[in-house]
């Protein structure tokens, strides 16, 4: 596992395929993954697994984490960058930081778009990039979707938290949707079976995201059953590579 230094206290976790030549011309696909406290070694082992079978490529995984930060840290910095507006949040999320330290979701999207992804491009060969987050950094996926979709050929959204601020994203996709753009996007969305509370309106978003019937937007969807918000996690990214790049 490489570790390479990038700015805002954050690092870029990296695997590589086992044979990937530095001094080739092979290129690969690119799962850069969110969250990646929770979703970079899940990442990580379904590909191992998976590519020698060819249910999946061999591909380049990158975690993008935060620095040294404390796993109660990560919980306050996660939000900071991954939510779409300075809100308060709910207590139940664990969430302390006062709401006009939230909403950096553009400001994160724009440095990963013109500082993460160059530097990863510069470093290693890479054919396709999937958008990999659960819960606020999917949050932050479907935010990256409708401001930018071509930054990313794939999202894996597990369980988006598309209840933040009286459920915004639901209005922003209704501006999106009036404004008559497009949305070209090739999409992965989850929720688990036992997610139910006030927080889990994955299947009412989706169903408004399904009903507009954008041209060039690729849908999938899947509920899991028996699974919580944060069981469903591993489940969720396995089915949903396997979905977004099915090689058989």
């Amino acid at each position: 596992m490489v570790r390479s230094d990038v700015e805002r206290n954050y690092v870029l976790w990296v695997d590589l395929p086992p044979t990937y030549d530095p001094e080739g011309d092979q290129t690969h696909p690119l799962y850069l993954c969110f969250d990646a406290m929770w979703t970079y070694g899940t990442v990580v082992d379904t590909v191992r697994l998976l590519a020698p079978t060819k249910d999946l490529p061999k591909a380049i995984v990158v975690g993008v984490a935060h620095d040294e930060a404390s796993y109660r840290d990560v919980i306050q910095l996660r939000a900071m960058d991954f939510t779409t507006t300075a809100v308060d949040a709910p207590a139940l999320t664990g969430v302390r930081v006062p709401g006009e330290q939230l909403g950096g979701a553009e400001a994160f999207r724009v440095w990963i778009q013109k500082e993460v992804i160059p530097f990863l491009k510069s470093r290693y060969r890479i054919s396709e990039s999937t958008f990999i987050g659960h819960s606020f950094s999917a949050l932050f996926g479907v935010h990256v979707l409708f401001e930018s979709p071509q930054m990313f050929d794939h999202y894996l959204l597990a369980s988006p938290s598309v209840w933040w601020d009286d459920q915004v994203m639901f209005r922003r996709e209704q501006e999106r949707y009036d404004s008559g753009e497009r949305l070209k996007a090739h999409v992965f969305m989850s929720k688990g079976e036992l997610e139910t509370d006030e927080l889990s309106p994955h299947q009412e978003f989706y169903d408004q995201l399904a009903s507009r019937d954008y041209d060039d937007l690729e849908l999938h969807w899947q509920i899991f059953p028996k699974e919580t918000h944060l069981s469903v996690t591993p489940v969720a990214l396995s089915h949903g590579l396997r979905t977004l790049h099915a090689t058989q």
